[in-house]
C-alpha cells in the first residue's frame, strides 16, 4: 500500500532558557567593542586621514554613541521586568 504522505515526527524545542533574554550582555559587548574602535581611531587618525579613512572614527563615535543609548534603554526596561 503507497502513502500519499510520510508520517512526520513532530519537532520539539529543547527546554533551554536564553543566554541573555534581556541583550544587556550583546549590546554591552559591542558598545566595549565600538570604544575600543574609537580610540584605535582616534589614535590613528592622522594615519586614517591620510589614506582617506578619516570617517572612520565619526562611525566608531556614532556605533558608540547608540550602544550606549540602547544599553541605558535595555538597562531601564531589564529593571522594569525583574520588578
Amino acid at each position: 500500500m503507497s502513502h500519499d504522505h510520510e508520517h512526520q515526527l513532530p519537532t520539539l524545542q529543547a527546554p533551554v532558557k536564553a543566554l541573555d533574554p534581556h541583550g544587556v550582555q550583546v549590546v554591552g559587548l559591542g558598545t566595549a567593542l565600538f570604544v575600543i574602535g574609537t580610540l584605535i581611531c582616534w589614535w590613528q587618525l592622522p594615519a586614517l586621514e591620510g589614506i582617506g579613512r578619516g570617517w572612520w572614527l565619526s562611525s566608531a563615535a556614532v556605533g558608540t554613541g547608540i550602544g550606549l543609548l540602547a544599553l541605558v534603554v535595555l538597562l531601564i526596561l531589564r529593571r522594569r521586568r525583574l520588578r
